[in-house]
């Protein structure tokens, strides 16, 4: 381990750069910054202030049980939050500078997380914060002492800008994929509006016909906080399952509104992606005065050969039914639907409902 920390600003520096342009991984940088303190371990993470919690999404050091543990339980006992939140950007600063020892001493987070790893202190920095989330670096030691700290804390002050470049890119770069993934364009063409929503519920982009919609007000529309709300409980309530930080919600389903057909999509992300974007929704919005009539959907069977189970699988989805929804009302297994379902992706050569949609709008229109 190189005890000059300034020796390794280049290096630290050059693996933020590289491990952006997929050069190196942020493995390689955050292992490196862990063997800059004993017993170093380093995270990448974030906190999210609506729902008190959040996660070590990369890092060094730890396992996966201690990660488990962290973003189940003790983000929200964390006791350097509350400072950590308030504390100025791109500063890095020692935990005796947000809480004393003694203070520390006496908290569960303490005793029953840090302790057991050896851990009894830590040094960090805000990077960006972004809506209700705040993204930090954050080196965990078992070195206590403030001063011997504080050369650890002001190399994290440097490489804070760098960090922020990066965060900053990945977070524009996110918004352009998933409109890019939703087809804003194409859609638009034919009037189904597009929504891409983050964490909290705030809305990164949005169509021009989607707009027309939100002003409308029916369906959907602003909180007084200027967060998405759906018009419906259960469409809502699936809307933040989405987003939430550990969410177990379908990659998609899709609801029938006053006006609106409403397709709520998950987008599916790994670690890296979660970390620096957040989580992201796509809705697809289509009134329901141009819901796909029984003669289209029968000239798409016909055109690719679908079986009377294909159709009846088809026609489930495009009424607004679940797998499980359709499964019932035929009396089957959710498997034998499912099956089905991917026969008729295979035959129209899609890989989802979205590119289903895309392509059965596309047809009828011509």
């Amino acid at each position: 381990m190189r005890h000059d920390l300034n020796a390794v600003d280049n290096e630290l520096v050059d693996l933020i750069y590289s491990s952006l342009l997929e050069e190196s991984s942020w493995q390689e940088f955050l292992d490196r910054l862990a063997m800059t303190m004993p017993e170093g371990r380093s995270t990448l993470f974030f906190h999210d202030r609506a729902s008190g919690s959040g996660a070590f999404s990369l890092q060094s050091g730890l396992t996966e049980s201690q990660v488990s543990d962290y973003s189940n339980y003790y983000s929200r006992l964390n006791p350097w939050m509350p400072k950590a939140l308030k504390r100025e950007v791109g500063v890095g600063v020692t935990a005796t500078q947000m809480l004393s020892h003694g203070e520390l001493d006496k908290t569960e987070f303490y005793n029953d997380f840090l302790l057991p790893m050896g851990t009894k202190s830590a040094v960090g920095v805000t990077i960006l914060q972004d809506q209700d989330r705040s993204f930090f670096l954050s080196v965990l030691t078992s070195r206590q002492d403030h001063d011997q700290n504080l050369p650890s804390a002001q190399l994290l002050t440097r490489l804070a800008p760098h960090l922020a470049r990066v965060f900053q890119h990945y977070q524009a770069a996110s918004i352009h994929r998933s409109v890019a993934q939703a087809g804003t364009r194409l859609l638009d063409l034919f009037d189904v509006g597009v929504v891409v929503v983050g964490a909290g519920g705030t809305i990164k982009t949005i169509s021009p016909r989607a707009q027309s919609m939100l002003d409308e007000g029916t369906d959907i529309r602003l909180s007084f906080s200027g967060k998405l709300q759906i018009n419906s409980s259960v469409a809502n309530r699936m809307l933040y399952r989405v987003l939430g930080s550990n969410s177990q919600a379908p990659k998609f389903q899709t609801f029938l509104l006053d006006n609106t057909r409403m397709t709520i999509i998950g987008v599916q992300k790994d670690q890296l992606s979660s970390l620096f974007e957040g989580p992201t929704a796509v809705l697809l919005l289509e009134p329901r005065s141009n819901r796909y009539s029984p003669a289209d959907l029968r000239d798409f069977a016909n055109r690719y050969m679908l079986t009377a189970a294909e159709t009846r699988a088809l026609r489930g989805l495009f009424s607004g039914k679940s797998v499980d929804v359709i499964a019932a009302d035929a009396g089957l297994s959710r498997e034998t639907i499912r099956s089905q379902v991917k026969s008729l992706y295979a035959k129209a050569n899609v890989r989802s409902h979205v590119e289903l949609l895309r392509l059965v709008t596309f047809l009828s229109s011509n």
